[in-house]
């Protein structure tokens, strides 16, 4: 039996919480169990087995998203046949998915229930008429699991909770080193971010701060670095994309890491920042307290005055927090995320049959 993961948008040079968490399982799984992937031509995974079947979107068809859509169903149906597992992150969901047992729809996110996605009306109705009648689903959530249920009255057994997290290897150990970066934000410039507010917290401290945000552009960057001009006592970067090891060396040097997020459906910066060393303060949101619970410290992201003041009282006592030890979860470790994730897929096919 073959287990299929599809990413047809995954990038394998980008580091995004979709692509890292495509990466992370496949190299857990790769030499354990008989694996497949299918990505676009150009794509594989770095690092990926020899043992893996490979199945690459030629990209006259993956840069056209109806292509990829016929192509998917016709792909998808033939896995079908064979009784292969498929998990498959491709929206909108091809059409065997609502038929086939062994098939699987992993959603990041539940966003278009609170207006952040970048979907117009009919495609965000069509996209919940999809989630809701697709046979099997994974989130990566537990928050994510109780939205998609009670806004799509949908059964729990048939929604899996896989988490994001990290490598044990992520843990960084020499909490003392001197850190250079005062804030670091890890997103995508878009509103749900919510940068303007912690710019605008960032205009009502007299300290100078070092403030580095790293994301790529989903349209707001230009407002955001416009709003950041205002607040010009402070030392701010804006990057772009960054490798694996700048990330890391970014988290690394960094002693607060902030994110002031509106929605998230999991928040993989928060946990990887906690994990290489950085004091967490966060948005008061539910998916961030099922994240890092008391390991972080929260702050109502709507109130300016909120943001500042938390960043104030963090940056104050940080020489307290440098003595604390990292203890990452079990059950945030990607190789326990992974064979979990086998687990309650083989039994929930166990329990349908």
């Amino acid at each position: 039996m073959k287990y299929i993961f599809s990413s047809p948008y995954y990038l394998n040079k980008r580091a995004t919480g979709a692509n890292k968490r495509f990466e992370r399982v496949l190299y857990e799984l790769q030499d354990k169990y008989d694996i497949g992937i299918v990505v676009a031509k150009g794509e594989v995974p770095l690092d990926v087995s020899p043992s893996v079947t490979l199945y690459e979107i030629p990209l006259f068809i993956a840069n056209r998203r109806l292509l990829t859509f016929i192509y998917l169903n016709i792909l998808y149906l033939y896995f079908s046949l064979f009784k292969n597992i498929l998990i498959s992150d491709f929206n909108p969901i091809p059409v065997s998915m609502f038929f086939s047992k062994r098939q699987f729809q992993l959603i990041h996110d539940t966003r278009i229930f609170d207006n952040f996605g970048r979907w117009d009306k009919l495609s965000s109705m069509f996209m919940k008429f999809q989630w809701k009648h697709v046979k099997n689903k994974v989130v990566v959530s537990q928050f994510t699991k109780d939205r998609l249920c009670k806004e799509l009255s949908i059964k729990e057994s048939s929604v899996i909770v896989s988490y994001n997290g990290v490598l044990p290897s992520d843990f960084d150990v020499s909490l003392n080193k001197d850190k250079a970066i005062d804030l670091l934000y890890v997103a995508t410039f878009e509103e749900r971010k919510n940068h303007i507010n912690l710019i605008r917290a960032l205009a009502n401290i007299e300290e100078r701060l070092i403030v580095t945000f790293l994301g790529k552009d989903l349209g707001m960057k230009a407002v955001i670095e416009e709003e950041a001009s205002k607040a010009d006592r402070h030392q701010i970067t804006f990057l772009d994309s960054v490798s694996e090891n700048e990330l890391a060396d970014l988290y690394q040097n960094s002693k607060i890491f902030i994110s002031p997020s509106l929605y998230e459906g999991f928040g993989m910066p928060i946990l990887e920042a906690y994990a290489y060393g950085c004091k967490v303060i966060c948005s008061d949101i539910f998916v961030f307290h099922e994240v890092l619970g008391s390991k972080a410290t929260y702050f109502n992201a709507e109130e300016v005055s909120s943001i500042s003041r938390t960043i104030e009282e963090s940056l104050s006592s940080f020489s307290n927090f440098k003595d604390q030890k990292v203890i990452v979860p079990n059950h945030f470790h990607w190789e326990v995320i992974s064979e979990q994730l086998i687990s309650d897929i083989d039994s929930l096919l166990f329990k349908k049959v």
